[in-house]
């Protein structure tokens, strides 16, 4: 099964000896495929042609470092995060996933500990009305924003640290109906994250809200690579190409070039920074 293709390929890559025939088209045929390594994820949410192209293509540059060829594989279906843990703790249709650590997922699987986002997986920035401006510039502590009521839906991991927070939170609303309860005037805020907010602000449902200029909502929080706890050829792998990335400024090149114009916009570093305790959130 491909499941198994990964883990067999790579272990096999510690024990690969060159023969005088490495120049001929068979043997040059074997190094390729050698060096190819088939890894199973979940497929994209539906009418998605990539489940995710920064990481995707972060994950092809941590494999080249290595001089290894990644072939990911979409699963036939996509995978709940639950259905994920569950799939990959059991070594079952899938090899790798990425996703927020907490405790029960470090518990399950193995993690990779290093941030594919640098911590902004933790920031939030809010989509309000134009007209809640002057009432949003009151807001400097988190017993400020305590005043108003944010959406969320129930099952989000942004939902619980809202309410571990005693911040107000409707969460029974489905997604494509918060930014309408926004206009509404059924919630004061939504808050989204400073990695998309600049590209989902211009999105139609959006387009009669604007992004709070003065907030930023902190809490701790990674997202990580996780694998098969018994993995540990595979983890190896993308710990130490990961490493590397960072090491050579490649990384930051990447993820700049996906992100870097729309934090830049965001101004956060002038913002009011409110910290938020994330219960879920490994000590460790």
């Amino acid at each position: 099964m491909l499941k198994y293709q990964a883990a067999i390929a790579i272990t096999a890559l510690f024990f690969t000896t060159f023969s005088p025939l490495a120049h001929s088209s068979n043997a040059s045929n074997h190094e390729d495929n050698a060096n190819r390594v088939d890894l199973v994820i979940s497929a994209p949410p539906q009418g998605k042609k990539s489940r995710n192209p920064f990481i995707e293509e972060l994950l092809s540059q941590i494999f080249t470092t290595q001089n290894l060829t990644l072939n990911l594989i979409y699963h036939q279906q996509p995978l709940g995060q639950n259905r994920a843990v569950k799939q990959l703790s059991n070594d079952v249709d899938i090899d790798l996933n990425w996703s927020v650590t907490n405790v029960y997922r470090e518990e399950k699987l193995r993690a990779i500990k290093i941030p594919i986002y640098q911590g902004y997986i933790g920031w939030r920035v809010l989509f309000i009305r134009p007209d809640a401006i002057e009432k949003f510039n009151q807001v400097k502590t988190i017993n400020d924003l305590k005043k108003y009521t944010a959406v969320q839906r129930f099952d989000w991991a942004d939902y619980e640290i809202l309410k571990d927070n005693l911040l107000p939170v409707e969460g029974n609303l489905s997604f494509v109906n918060h930014s309408k309860a926004v206009l509404d005037g059924l919630v004061d805020y939504f808050p989204r994250s400073v990695l998309e907010a600049e590209s989902e602000i211009s999105e139609t449902r959006n387009q009669q809200l604007i992004i709070e200029p003065n907030l930023v909502l902190k809490y701790p929080s990674a997202h990580y690579f996780f694998v098969n706890k018994n993995n540990s050829a595979l983890a190896s792998v993308i710990e130490k190409g990961f490493q590397a990335l960072i090491a050579n400024g490649d990384y930051q090149a990447l993820f700049n070039q996906y992100f870097g114009a729309s934090l830049k916009k965001l101004n956060l570093e002038n913002r009011t920074v409110i910290h938020l305790k994330n219960a879920s959130f490994p000590n460790k």
